[in-house]
């Protein structure tokens, strides 16, 4: 069986983080060990006066455990890190697992629509384009491109544009980058470029008027047990991108409310079936 460590915040309420990168990898068959970076009550997007804990102490001692087991893992997954120690500990991490063939996924969870999420400084922005060099793959939004490029944010940026984007990122250290979140008229598109193969491709499905928290940890999720598994890169963003938007659409004709996120549940058998 396949192991990832997920580095990502954990919500006791709706989806988000890793109430959808757990259940998502196990539909896949794969094994998540969750090193949770903070704890809330519930997840941040359309609910007031949440409770918040970082854990960047508890991660500490538990990840000393983990050394004093030996422990290895296929891949190593970060979300939300939230604050420098985290950045910190991700890189040791990233250290420690590296003498074993260790796939690295950063998602670098910043912002979205323009805007830095509530915790995130312009010195955690910096710490954070020293962590994608350390990684093998790099799934930004539209803006978490923009700031880890020191461009500006644009909603309009056309999809040739963001393809050359994620082919500079790709110049960072990652030898695979794919950018969501990305509109173009009618359609949301997501753009991946693999380095090794100098190859660029564009996939464009029909926008749902709806916007779910926990997507991009759904489709990153999704990506990162495709690789592991191990399927061809284009094929595993062209799966994580259809997955994604069926679980938006049948979240939207379930009538799940927006603030409650993505649901990985309403997509388990096509989930299971990437597994064979």
């Amino acid at each position: 069986m396949k192991t990832v460590l997920a580095v990502h915040d954990l919500s006791c309420y709706a989806k988000s983080s890793l109430t959808v990168v757990v259940p998502a990898l196990s539909a896949m068959g794969i094994e998540v060990s969750p090193l949770p970076t903070a704890l809330l009550s519930t997840q941040t997007d359309g609910f007031d006066n949440y409770f918040y804990k970082n854990l960047h102490t508890e991660q500490k001692m538990i990840v000393d455990h983990w050394k004093e087991l030996d422990l290895s893992f296929d891949a190593v997954y970060s979300g939300f890190l939230g604050n420098s120690e985290s950045i910190d500990m991700m890189i040791k991490i990233i250290e420690w697992q590296r003498s074993h063939d260790v796939l690295i996924v950063v998602d670098p969870v910043m912002g979205d629509n323009g805007t830095l999420y509530g915790p995130i400084t312009d010195d955690f922005v910096s710490r954070m384009k020293q962590l994608v060099s350390f990684s093998d793959v790099l799934t930004p939004n539209l803006t978490e491109a923009a700031l880890l490029l020191d461009e500006k944010y644009d909603e309009n940026l056309d999809s040739d544009t963001c393809a050359s984007w994620a082919k500079r990122l790709s110049m960072m250290g990652p030898s695979k980058v794919v950018i969501t979140s990305v509109m173009e008229k009618e359609n949301s598109v997501v753009v991946s470029y693999e380095k090794d193969h100098d190859r660029t491709a564009i996939f464009s499905q029909t926008h749902f008027p709806v916007s779910y928290p926990g997507c991009g940890d759904l489709f990153t999720s999704i990506l990162c047990g495709r690789l592991i598994i191990p399927a061809d890169f284009t094929s595993a963003v062209a799966d994580s991108a259809k997955l994604v938007k069926l679980a938006i659409k049948r979240s939207y004709e379930d009538h799940v409310a927006q603030s409650h996120g993505v649901s990985p549940e309403r997509i388990v058998r096509e989930l299971v079936s990437l597994s064979h």
